[in-house]
């Protein structure tokens, strides 16, 4: 952590020396280097780590990025974004050598989308996904008290409200507050996650010389739509038998309809059913021997409302529901889905999703299609 200090700040002083001025000439992107620190608190329930997640994590972050110019016209709809790729490194208590939970390693995409833009500042909202590694995992012999981290391979998520302002044109410093999540999704058990809640401080350098101004051109009329997307999608669980250390994976599958109305280029709203199936179940109905649970009673009903953010053929999706039948209330009743859909054609659309139980916790990972059906 020192030597990445060292390095951001001798980045500080010698990269103003290297400034132009602003570019005349419209460029396709612009890419730009990120450096960041983040710091803060832990929001993650442990019976064993409470005394480690009393000093605040650090995490170090390097990013390679394009500013978008506008040459598409959906750029110009979410005011010219960010994009690009990242890497993380997170020590997520003070003493090393007193760590149940490992240092995780992340590799992710972002999309930092600006909201308003005054002078030399800018606010923006910062989303970032991928993958996480960490060494240390739970164990029932070797690393009992790891009652958060159950898989060496994790899923990553980041959203920050970051302030951007710009010392020269090509050199800016950042700041913002937000989220950081690691979650398997259920695959493994015991899986409450970690979630650190914190500061990020940062600068970012153009590689080269900035455009004067951004691409503008009059957008098309827009029409609102409304169609049905059909999704179904499967996932694996693990449980742990109570008294014992045997580990049992079970199939998951979600199916969902929904209505969907695009309001604007950037956004939907959803309303939808849902049938869930976890073979878990199996053992959380009380008084019937796993082997006599139905694949009925193994199943809920329910539905949902839902919003769209629409990023060209890219759609980050959120929904909020409830169960209105179910024979084990082990899931409680309200969940949510959040994540992504990818459009491959007119109709075809990659799914992948994490449901909780109870709006907080993973309940499971959804891996799927959607297809969906203009109606007007």
């Amino acid at each position: 952590m020192r030597k990445a200090a060292h390095i951001l700040i001798l980045i500080c002083f010698s990269l103003p020396g290297f400034t132009q001025e602003p570019s005349t000439v419209d460029a396709r992107r612009q890419p730009y280097l990120q450096l960041n620190f983040h710091t803060g608190s832990f929001w993650t329930r442990s019976e064993y780590l409470e005394e480690q997640f009393e000093d605040p994590y650090k995490a170090i972050e390097a990013r390679f990025g394009y500013q978008l110019t506008g040459t598409e016209i959906w750029q110009q709809y979410h005011h010219y974004p960010k994009v690009g790729l990242g890497m993380h490194y997170s020590d997520l208590v003070k003493d090393r050598s007193d760590t149940v939970v490992g240092n995780p390693f992340s590799l992710f995409a972002f999309y930092s989308a600006p909201w308003a833009r005054f002078g030399r500042f800018s606010l923006a909202t910062d989303i970032s996904g991928g993958l996480s590694y960490t060494g240390l995992i739970y164990d029932p012999v070797t690393n009992p008290y790891n009652d958060v981290i159950a898989s060496h391979i994790n899923l990553y998520f980041d959203f920050n409200l970051n302030l951007n302002v710009r010392l020269t044109p090509r050199m800016g410093l950042n700041v913002g507050y937000g989220i950081t999540h690691y979650s398997n999704g259920r695959i493994q058990m015991p899986q409450k996650g970690v979630n650190n809640w914190g500061w990020t401080f940062g600068m970012d350098y153009k590689l080269t010389a900035p455009v004067a101004e951004f691409i503008y051109r009059e957008p098309p009329e827009f029409k609102s739509t409304e169609s049905i997307q059909l999704m179904y999608a499967v996932g694996i669980v693990e449980g742990i038998i109570t008294g014992t250390t045997t580990e049992l994976q079970f199939f998951t599958s979600s199916f969902s309809a929904d209505y969907v109305c695009t309001l604007n280029p950037r956004m939907a709203v959803t309303f939808g059913m849902d049938v869930f199936y976890d073979g878990s179940l199996e053992r959380a109905i009380k008084g019937i021997p796993p082997e006599d649970v139905t694949t009925w009673q193994q199943m809920y009903l329910a539905s949902h409302l839902g919003y769209h953010f629409i990023i060209n053929r890219f759609t980050i999706l959120f929904n909020l529901g409830t169960y209105f039948r179910q024979h084990s209330y082990d899931r409680g009743y309200y969940f949510t889905r959040a994540g992504g859909r990818w459009q491959f054609t007119d109709h075809l659309y990659g799914h992948l999703c994490i449901k909780s139980k109870n709006g907080i916790r993973a309940d499971w990972i959804e891996w799927g299609c959607a297809y969906s059906l203009k109606i007007r």
